[in-house]
């Protein structure tokens, strides 16, 4: 594919923000987490783990509003050429993605303000919480959120398995397009 053709073919400048930006959230989101099980309780490490966890997540959801808009109103580039049944996968696994960055960082905000400790916005006196304290519904909110972040370890990856298949294996411009603009 030409130049010319490609760039027709590519999303749009902010689109690609959008991915990009939610994607290294996702990842200091997953990586404090991770990190957090490292550390002693009570300690400042671990304080800034989880506040570094519970902010990337709300940042996702603060960015998972436009970047769902602009997809409604811009739309996305036509499908790589290619076998219906993998186009249809990769359809199911956008929607997957787009479910996960707002129901995650929900989950995460509904666990904490079940919990008692409603995020607090910095420099404004404004806590943010969802829901009122309730042991029973931290409990479930907090294994929901917990399940779903386990499982989309998977179907990231997959997500991040497919692109590179399609660049290295069919040779597409599938990875090329979100990329970068020239």
């Amino acid at each position: 594919m030409t130049k010319t053709s490609l760039a027709g073919s590519r999303y749009s400048g902010p689109a690609i923000f959008f991915h990009w930006a939610v994607f290294l959230l996702v990842a200091a989101a997953y990586a404090a987490i991770e990190l957090k099980g490292f550390t002693p309780r009570g300690s400042a490490a671990r304080a800034l783990a989880m506040g570094t966890h519970e902010w990337a997540g709300v940042l996702v959801l603060v960015l998972a509003v436009p970047r769902l808009l602009w997809r409604l109103v811009r739309g996305a580039p036509a499908p790589e050429e290619g076998s219906r049944w993998m186009q249809l996968l990769a359809g199911a696994m956008h929607l997957l993605l787009y479910l996960f960055i707002f129901i995650q960082p929900l989950l995460g905000l509904l666990t904490l303000a079940a919990a008692g400790h409603p995020l607090a916005v910095p420099g404004t006196g404004l806590e943010l919480a969802l829901a009122a304290p309730d042991d029973g519904l931290k409990d479930l909110f907090e294994e929901l959120h917990e399940t779903i972040g386990s499982a989309f370890y998977a179907v990231i990856g997959l997500h991040a398995v497919a692109a590179l298949f399609h660049h290295y294996m069919l040779g597409d411009n599938t990875l090329r397009r979100m990329w970068r603009q020239r």
